[in-house]
């Protein structure tokens, strides 16, 4: 045990010492990982490629006629719409009557049971058109007095089928203050 001692203290190991055997250590664990990467790397491709090389086989199955049995197959018969605008009215509210509600819901009737579905957009005293939709609008705060109110219908199987009802109503409601409007008061 003194003869270790005695070498340990005679053998002064320095830092510069250390970097070196640990430098010396550390070269076979990097050549093998490199190697092991490389490795699998190549196998990889090898999978790769056999996978690619593998078609399917194409199997024929042979199905025996039937001679003594006829199969029926269910026929559905699709009934074609009428390329036609059909009938459609604006039930509420009547002409030129006074209306208070706030909003002002335009209730829209299409009779659909032939024709084909339909679209429409609506204007309030000649501004722009609305977006084409198929429900009906609610307008709300509208400008008190006489209001016209243009409806656009369009066919969604003929384009170049379009009809135009206009309704004339008075409106004497108040407006709804908005939230935003509100809290700048």
């Amino acid at each position: 045990m003194d003869q270790i001692k005695k070498f340990i203290r005679k053998f002064k190991v320095g830092k510069h010492h250390l970097d070196w055997v640990a430098g010396l250590l550390s070269i076979p664990v990097l050549l093998t990982v490199i190697i092991l990467n490389l490795n699998n790397l190549n196998s990889q491709k090898k999978n790769s490629n056999n996978s690619s090389e593998n078609k399917p086989t194409e199997k024929v199955i042979v199905v025996p006629e039937t001679k003594d049995k006829q199969q029926t197959l269910p026929t559905t018969t699709t009934l074609a719409c009428k390329k036609e605008i059909g009938p459609i009215s604006i039930t509420s509210p009547k002409e030129g009557e006074a209306v208070k509600n706030n909003p002002v819901c335009i209730n829209i009737n299409y009779d659909s049971q032939n024709y084909c579905s339909v679209v429409w957009s609506y204007r309030i005293n000649e501004g722009n058109w609305s977006e084409f939709s198929s429900s009906s609008p609610c307008i709300y705060n509208a400008p008190n007095g006489d209001i016209k109110f243009e409806l656009r219908v369009q066919s969604t199987a003929s384009q170049d089928q379009q009809k135009t009802i206009i309704r004339n109503f008075k409106y004497e409601g108040t407006p709804v203050a908005s939230p935003s409007a509100a809290a700048n008061y």
